[in-house]
């Protein structure tokens, strides 16, 4: 006696088992009453802010550089963003290149300075914007500047290594 195989998921005919039926429907919202920021995607262009939904925005890309020995690892997070989030999101990725950056040495010379430069290429954009309004979720707050963080510090480890090792070469080649 042969049996039939069980209904593939996406046919009509397929029933979900009991333990998988929701009991309660989540809430719907009307399409006419929701506001145009809350879009699913909130970061398509010609919305607002893609954490809060605020405006003014720019249009920016944040990077991180991460790298151990000859590992390296980029990471961007494309915006718009309006003024604090922009700002707050600026000074994690970049401290995040500051104290994770610099462990390799390719990082030193390629990785590192591209996104540090980029970074600080955004923030010039983003600090022209003005204060945000209109905002459908909460602006991230303000966080300590990347100057006034410990882990900013920590680049100045390898980066004296590398300026010693340098130096060595220099002078033990004449």
């Amino acid at each position: 006696m042969t049996t039939s195989p069980p209904p593939h998921w996406n046919t009509p005919d397929y029933m979900p088992p009991a333990w998988y039926t929701q009991t309660s429907q989540p809430p719907t919202v009307p399409v006419a009453a929701a506001p145009a920021a809350t879009s699913p995607l909130p970061h398509l262009p010609g919305t607002g802010c893609r954490v809060c939904g605020a405006q003014p925005v720019a249009d920016v890309t944040l990077r991180a550089h991460q790298a151990f020995l000859i590992l390296m690892w980029f990471r961007s997070l494309d915006g718009p963003f309006c003024r604090n989030c922009g700002i707050t999101m600026h000074r994690e990725m970049t401290t995040r290149t500051l104290w994770q950056g610099w462990w390799g040495p390719f990082s030193l010379l390629f990785g590192v300075p591209f996104a540090l430069l980029a970074n600080l290429r955004a923030y010039l954009k983003i600090k022209q914007l003005g204060p945000p309004a209109a905002a459908t979720g909460r602006p991230l707050v303000e966080v300590e500047p990347v100057l006034r963080r410990p882990a900013a510090y920590v680049a100045l480890i390898p980066l004296c290594w590398a300026v010693w090792f340098a130096t060595g070469l220099i002078t033990h080649a004449g």
